[in-house]
């Protein structure tokens, strides 16, 4: 994980000259500086922790690596994270723990029935359980855990909730933050 902004023009520049094709199409149709940073530092990211693997956006959306390797990203609000596997389809989510209704958004997201959803929900638990349901969604189309995939999520000092959702029963965790 970093900060967007951490990652510096020079390996910013690297990672447009080390696009794939697709990549570079999908690249000339962002319109703001903004999401193009933020594009460009998921694949600064993909090329430092897939050490050489090829990959290239997908034509479903996301990211296709060489061979049986997977891997995912996510950004937000400056924050750029990104997973990559040996085998299978991850799950990423990263989000700044802003201040926001949690009570009510707990109910939006995880359901009215959820007697949890309903009561007061804290900051830290609420991007807990958000950042790990955007994770799965992203390693299978839907919110539900799977016995088939391993999870972890941290909290960290500032303020930012990570989730990754893996396939494999008994993983290892590495996480590594990079830049400034």
């Amino acid at each position: 994980m970093a900060r967007v902004a951490g990652l510096g023009a020079q390996a910013l520049a690297l990672a447009q000259r080390r696009l794939g094709r697709l990549d570079r199409q999908r690249y000339a149709r962002f319109r703001s500086d903004k999401r193009r940073r933020e594009f460009l530092a998921g694949r600064c990211l993909l090329q430092r922790l897939g050490k050489g693997l090829p990959f290239d956006s997908s034509p479903e959306g996301g990211v296709k690596m060489s061979g049986r390797f997977g891997a995912s990203l996510s950004h937000a609000r400056g924050w750029i994270a990104c997973v990559v596997v040996s085998s299978g389809r991850p799950g990423i989510d990263i989000e700044p723990m802003v201040e926001r209704d949690f009570a009510r958004l707990g109910e939006w997201a995880f359901g009215s029935a959820d007697a949890r959803a309903r009561s007061s929900i804290s900051r830290e638990e609420f991007y807990q359980r958000w950042t790990r349901y955007e994770a799965r969604i992203k390693a299978f189309g839907d919110g539900e855990a799977r016995a088939s995939h391993a999870e972890r999520t941290w909290l960290f000092a500032d303020r930012v909730a990570l989730s990754v959702c893996v396939p494999g029963r008994s993983i290892s965790f590495r996480l590594r933050r990079i830049g400034a």
